[in-house]
């Protein structure tokens, strides 16, 4: 193999990983819109209902904050201009 082929590989499962994890984001977004959503249909007070959605939405929050970082961490860095 040469070290443009080897170089291609590695790059192959890093990008995958972004994949995984931009789909996993994604999904985690639609859940705090749907519970949004949820919050939005319901009238008046704020019912323990509502709360336990909003303590949710604020925890998947900062899980994907957590999952944003942690993507920018797998992206490598600027390669250098030659």
């Amino acid at each position: 193999m040469s070290a443009i082929s080897d170089f291609s590989d590695k790059m192959k499962v890093h990008h995958d990983k972004q994949d995984a994890a931009i789909a996993g984001i994604i999904g985690d977004v639609q859940v705090l819109n749907d519970k949004i959503a949820a919050l939005q249909a319901s009238a008046g007070t704020v019912t323990p209902e509502d709360q336990a959605l909003l303590n949710d939405i604020e925890a998947r929050g900062a899980a994907i904050s957590t999952k944003v970082e942690a993507l920018d961490a797998l992206t490598p860095p600027t390669a250098p201009t030659p």
